[in-house]
């Protein structure tokens, strides 16, 4: 429906005291318009109601990462006092871990602990070592802290004072690896290391290693329960000299060892002439060897005599036995008459291995000083100086 009204306007004009009066007719519709197809009276109401909405979620939201924000900041200097407390801790064993600072990161979805100059040392009378990393690296997830990754990017050195001989140094270019906390105690170690080398009067050099070291939730009570285990498996060694007729790059080799017993802080003769009497003994679990043509691969027990030397059985496989007693007899260790009888002996028990060469299923035994692999005798077996 339209309504129409008469409106007046008047405009003076310049020089007429009366001015002009016009009389001008308007149309005006009352009917109610309809804005973006809803009636007009409704939008506003309809409007608001998802703002609304909106705005409490976003409430909601705020609250929640702020509640996360403070537990993560709370979390994280925990962390902090929680390292700090465990070097301290470390002091009980000898040893002193010490850093330049500490940094705390990994907001929000994690945690991350670097340590800067970060320096491990042994306290004990003897030997001594020492352990420093110029940056030390250590992330977990905030659903996790049992497992955390570790990374060294700047390398790492090391230093030993061993019972005899020159110090031991050893220089690694990078490293990374993991740490595994067990829920009863203990936990496990792995490292990964980039271009490892070591210098003990004879510098030894390898392409990359894996290293592996297990620790026990308790300390071993009786001679039958684990101390700690270690394996590691080297690529690429390099040696100091090398004998005929193998080249000077071992392809691989590999160890994995359980040290059986309690093993105690004493200085290093009076520790291992415990540890033979309370019974302790090493589970060699795997050897494996990599050499060119020469194989070997096995497992056994190694114990000290009353000499605290070494005393051992090993059983396993060898290929390339032939070249393994040429360099025995170029490396002095036995004589080529020996070596002769030996290789008599052992083709007796060879077969065809899997690609068709010979190998031999035999035993490798040290006892008196000696070493016999199967029933010939190798030579005499390395000894141990204790200081």
């Amino acid at each position: 429906m339209a309504l129409r009204k008469n409106v007046i306007l008047r405009s003076p004009r310049s020089g007429c005291p009366e001015g002009r009066t016009s009389f001008v007719q308007l149309e005006i519709d009352t009917k109610p318009h309809v804005l973006a197809g809803r009636p007009a009276g409704r939008y506003n109401t309809r409007m608001r109601r998802p703002t609304l909405l909106g705005l409490a979620v976003a409430v909601v939201l705020v609250a929640i990462f702020g509640a996360y924000g403070a537990f993560w900041f709370v979390v994280a200097g925990r962390i902090e006092e929680g390292v700090t407390q465990w070097a301290q801790s470390l002091r009980a064993q000898n040893l002193d871990l010490s850093w330049r600072t500490i940094r705390i990161g990994g907001f929000p979805l994690g945690f991350n602990v670097v340590l800067s100059e970060a320096r491990l040392r042994d306290l004990a009378p003897t030997p001594k070592g020492e352990v420093q990393v110029p940056i030390l690296s250590g992330s977990t997830q905030h659903w996790n802290f049992r497992v955390w990754q570790v990374t060294a990017p700047d390398g790492m050195s090391a230093t030993a004072n061993l019972a005899a001989g020159p110090v031991a140094t050893l220089t690694v270019r990078r490293a990374r690896g993991s740490i595994v906390v067990a829920d009863e105690g203990g936990g496990t170690l792995w490292l990964s290391l980039s271009e490892p080398a070591t210098d003990a009067g004879g510098r030894i050099a390898a392409r990359d290693a894996d290293l592996w070291l297990v620790l026990p939730s308790h300390q071993p009570q009786t001679h039958t329960e684990r101390a700690v285990g270690i394996a590691f498996d080297v690529r690429g060694v390099s040696l100091p000299t090398v004998p005929t007729p193998f080249r000077n790059l071992v392809d691989e080799i590999s160890l994995g060892v359980t040290a059986m017993g309690e093993i105690s802080a004493a200085p290093a003769r009076q520790a291992a002439a415990a540890w033979r009497d309370s019974g302790g003994t090493l589970e060699l679990d795997r050897v494996a060897l990599r050499w060119g043509s020469l194989t070997i691969s096995g497992s056994g027990t190694v114990a000290l005599d009353a000499d605290l030397q070494p005393i051992g059985a090993f059983s396993g496989a060898i290929v390339g036995y032939d070249e393994l007693l040429k360099a025995l007899v170029a490396g002095g260790r036995i004589r080529a008459g020996d070596a002769r009888l030996a290789q008599l002996a052992l083709g007796m028990l060879a077969k065809a291995g899997p690609d068709g060469r010979p190998e031999i299923a035999t035993s490798f035994t040290i006892q008196n000083g000696e070493m016999y692999l199967g029933p010939a005798k190798l030579g005499k077996a390395p000894r141990i100086v204790w200081e």
